[in-house]
């Protein structure tokens, strides 16, 4: 406890701010996060702030609806003028306005108004409203007079569409807030953002009715989950035909709906990012005509492509020259064109510093890793044979880093070189008495080529592996971790 009772204040936040990032649902579950109060006066100095932000309001019941609260402890020990944020989290089948009201109501009986949330955080799961939508804005009147300083909002649900109160908070709170994030699909209608940096953008079909006005030379962080053609089209109506220059926009990420039918605009070609570094698209037609058309830098610090099914691909400091981008567009334009294009990514030369493939599927094994070269780390999620790996690794020349999540042994495999740069070795198998043994018998023939190692993950510990890790820690010194003494 000496070594983290050392650790500077702006360290131990960082760590207390990841550990409190995710919300309770329960008492229980904050009464968790209080325990990192009762450890030293230098983690309760430091981690009072974050634990005593929050307040939960959360009805997780089914049938007889059941309410969680931590507002009534906060309040007996005098910490509730610290709040700075509510979470709301609905995962019962009640009505939506019913549960708002309830919450409105929780809050109401310590003070009507609470100046010092500046964060709304809401999980709306399975959470559906019979009220009409003019009820429901009178509803969101009501939580924007209760919470009038709100600079945060964040808005999820299993229901894809909204009901009406999203989108009329949007437009209240719209003026102030800093960030916004709604993964439902939302038509605000009078949402005029001046402050605005950071947006989850889904909006609705509507377009003729929708008012959503940002300021574009604001926004650092731009997350469009919906059509992004539309959604561009919408963002650019303020605009009268000038160039939609986001002039201080970092991070873009875009999961768009594969729609081969709609033609697609010249909204594209009037984007310009000049500042961006990181980059997280899916293939489509239309992220590669705005990857094709737009304005972007030639060196990106993060390219990440994503799919729903064969895998995911991260670069780190990509070359988008014109050739790179030209080809890389023409690949994106179809999904199914997921491994020709990591053939391309990991096969070309000084096109990134260091690449990253996650695998959902596995394509066919003859042409498994065959053009990798300039992969760096594998991540394979779905069995793979033994035989298979051990074939796959020396492929790929500068793999240093390997993740299998269901390695599968084979009776009989062979070794052969080309292990010598594994640095961090994760292997995860389903735990038997025969798979014990297997792994034994592959670690002693391979960790002698695993000069390189410094990481080594297994599920379990084999039988006898003590013994085994002190003879192989006495013969292979320079590998960290495999100390004789272990």
């Amino acid at each position: 406890m000496a070594a983290f009772g050392k650790l500077p204040k702006r360290v131990l936040a960082g760590i207390f701010k990841h550990l409190t990032d995710e919300p309770p649902e329960t008492l229980a579950e904050w009464k968790q996060q209080l325990s990192l109060l009762s450890v030293c006066r230098s983690w309760r100095q430091t981690a009072i702030k974050p634990v005593y932000a929050i307040i939960f309001i959360s009805c997780t019941q089914a049938e007889t609806p059941k309410f969680h609260t931590n507002i009534d402890l906060l309040v007996r020990m005098g910490h509730h003028g610290n709040a700075r944020k509510l979470v709301l989290f609905m995962g019962c089948t009640m009505d939506l306005s019913k549960f708002i009201a309830k919450a409105i109501e929780v809050l109401s009986i310590v003070m009507p108004v609470w100046k010092s949330i500046d964060e709304l955080h809401m999980e709306l799961n399975a959470a559906k409203s019979m009220e009409s939508r003019g009820q429901l804005r009178k509803l969101a009147s009501r939580m924007f007079k209760s919470m009038p300083q709100v600079t945060q909002l964040y808005v999820n649900s299993e229901e894809d569409e909204d009901d009406g109160l999203v989108s009329a908070l949007i437009d209240l709170y719209a003026e102030q807030l800093v960030k916004c994030e709604s993964y439902v699909m939302v038509e605000p209608h009078a949402a005029v953002f001046k402050n605005l940096k950071q947006a989850v953008v889904r909006l609705g079909f509507d377009s003729e009715q929708i008012c959503c006005k940002m300021p574009l030379q604001k926004l650092t962080h731009l997350y469009i989950a919906g059509d992004l053609q539309q959604t561009m089209e919408q963002l650019q109506k303020e605009y009268s035909g000038e160039s939609a220059e986001f002039t201080q926009l970092k991070q873009l990420c875009i999961l768009t709906p594969v729609d081969e039918k709609k033609e697609v605009s010249r909204v594209f070609t009037d984007l310009s990012f000049p500042q961006l570094s990181v980059l997280r698209i899916n293939p489509s037609r239309k992220t590669s005509q705005l990857l094709l058309k737009s304005n972007m830098p030639s060196t990106l610090n993060k390219l990440e492509i994503l799919t729903l099914y064969m895998g995911t691909i991260v670069l780190y400091n990509v070359s988008l020259n014109e050739a790179n981008k030209t080809r890389l567009a023409e690949l994106l334009d179809n999904e199914s064109n997921f491994w020709t294009m990591a053939d391309y990514l990991f096969g070309t030369a000084q096109l990134s510093s260091h690449a990253v493939l996650t695998l959902g599927t596995l394509p066919q094994q003859g042409s498994l890793g065959a053009k990798w070269q300039h992969l760096t780390k594998l991540e394979v999620i779905p069995a793979i044979r033994l035989q298979t790996l051990l074939e796959l690794i020396p492929r790929l020349t500068e793999l240093t880093e390997l993740v299998v999540h269901d390695l599968q042994f084979d009776e009989e495999w062979e070794l052969s070189e080309g292990y010598e740069r594994l640095e961090i070795l994760r292997l995860n198998y389903e735990v038997t008495e025969t798979s014990q043994l297997a792994v034994m018998k592959l670690l002693a023939q391979l960790l002698p080529k695993l000069v390189s190692i410094e990481e080594l993950f297994l599920p379990t510990v084999p039988h006898d592996f003590y013994a085994f890790v002190q003879e192989y820690g006495a013969k292979y010194p320079h590998i960290a971790g495999f100390a004789p003494d272990f």
